[in-house]
């Protein structure tokens, strides 16, 4: 029922026509079922894709099937797992408190069939060795993962191979090729050692680096060609992460494969201290998120090997904005939220050196995908793209306090990412940036979910 490897299940058919898993060669012989109750499953994300026989989704043809891809947002399993949809309806039943008879009982009762417990036990087996169960297995696993991770000085590329190549050829190609895309702003610039230190502040993209190139090339630009910045203080968005902190900052460097990205372990040592999380829940909030790496790899290539400039960031990642919505708070009276800032403004004065503050975020998430019963199409497209001007205009104005109440006036509907780290970037750079400008903007429709998100480049100048 499970399967790690993205192929389809070749099982027999059980009595009531579903499918039972196929045995594989290392699959151990089975206990038999037991009262213990079944371990639960973990939180995942859960995502129906057409898969063909041949295991590649989206293929089309007459063996084309519907299938459940279950992923890690945490990143502690190392590969997602499809599942048929027989299959997720069961383990959706591993609450921790039934056993197998328990669920094949449920089950029963809900889809009208009959499923042995001793297949049950087999799903449990699969799902344990992907480490997707709350499990001994799956804490000792966790444990060895955080010990290693926080050991090292150097953050993992860890979305290397999927949103962005492994190669560093083959990744300044990819990176170099986004700036001739259509909407695009035209060919790379050339490395240039006197351009001018007029932009202080940056709102980018985190979207996959395969979907939001002409948008990165429009912001990255404005940083080749009007920024003297070797001191980037990147502010991204902490998806998932073991605590709740407002403020969640790395003292560890990035790698990247166009080397490593360094970070400049000082600063980052006082604004941890500053953010009043504990050190390890800071550092494990970076461990799988991509907001900050993809501009370190950004970075690394466009002005590490393109430009020859030598630079070190500040890796933030900030927290949920719903907090202070649901009880119609401003961040700004927040006490966390004026301590970091007035922390980071004085670590940027003093240490005399160029800066630029990068907001890594995206703008609106509309849709079934996350949480909308509103299916998105291109005509819905224009309302989104009508709602998030609104908030840009208010960007480009500097003025943080109607950015974030054209936000919450509508509860964040639209679940909008890019409200605290845009709010910190407003409220360190009020006494520097004079005015912003949109450089781009885009959407991306999703045809699997009908859901969309939608992006910006916009420099402060």
């Amino acid at each position: 029922m499970a399967d790690k490897s993205s192929k389809k299940d070749d099982g027999e058919a059980d009595p009531a026509g579903e499918r039972k898993p196929a045995r594989r060669a290392t699959d151990k012989p089975q206990d038999p079922p037991s009262d213990e109750p079944l371990p639960s499953l973990r939180q995942v994300k859960a995502e129906p894709v057409k898969m063909a026989a041949d295991g590649k989704s989206g293929e089309g043809g007459e063996e084309e099937q519907m299938v459940i891809l279950l992923q890690d947002p945490e990143g502690f399993a190392p590969s997602p797992a499809v599942l048929s949809p027989v299959a997720f309806a069961l383990a959706s039943l591993f609450d921790g408190q039934r056993t197998a008879q328990d669920v094949a009982e449920v089950f029963e009762a809900q889809y009208g069939k009959r499923v042995d417990p001793e297949q049950i036990h087999l799903l449990v087996q699969e799902l344990d060795q992907a480490l997707f169960l709350d499990t001994p297995r799956f804490e000792s696993t966790v444990r060895q993962k955080m010990v290693r991770y926080l050991s090292n000085r150097v953050r993992p590329a860890v979305h290397a191979g999927q949103s962005y190549p492994e190669d560093p050829e083959e990744l300044q190609k990819k990176i170099e090729g986004f700036f001739t895309l259509d909407k695009a702003p035209g060919a790379l610039p050339k490395p240039n050692g006197s351009v001018p230190d007029r932009v202080r502040g940056m709102v980018l993209p985190h979207i996959d680096l395969n979907v939001g190139g002409a948008t990165y090339a429009h912001g990255y630009k404005a940083l080749l060609e009007a920024s003297q910045a070797d001191l980037f203080v990147v502010l991204g968005v902490a998806h998932h992460g073991p605590g709740d902190g407002l403020y969640n900052v790395s003292t560890k460097d990035f790698a990247t494969p166009a080397g490593p990205v360094k970070t400049a372990r000082g600063i980052a040592e006082r604004l941890q201290m500053a953010s009043g999380v504990e050190t390890v829940l800071a550092e494990l909030t970076h461990q799988n998120e991509h907001s900050v790496e993809f501009q370190a790899v950004l970075l690394a290539t466009l002005l590490g090997q393109h430009a020859g400039r030598s630079f070190e960031i500040v890796p933030v990642l900030c927290g949920a904005s719903e907090p202070f919505i649901e009880t119609d708070r401003n961040p700004a009276n927040d006490e966390t939220f004026q301590r970091f800032v007035d922390a980071l403004g004085e670590e940027l004065d003093k240490s005399n050196r160029k800066w630029c503050i990068l907001s890594s975020v995206d703008f609106s998430h509309v849709g079934p995908k996350f949480g909308d019963s509103t299916t998105l199409t291109d005509r819905l497209l224009l309302p989104v793209a009508r709602a998030d001007m609104r908030m840009l205009k208010r960007i480009e104005s500097l003025d943080a306090d109607s950015f974030y109440f054209e936000v919450a006036r509508t509860k964040n509907s639209r679940h909008v990412d890019a409200v605290m780290a845009v709010l910190t970037m407003l409220a360190v750079g009020r006494k520097t940036f004079s005015k912003g400008v949109l450089l781009h903007y885009d959407q991306m429709l999703e045809a699997a979910t009908r859901s969309a998100v939608s992006f910006a480049s916009l420099a402060l100048e």
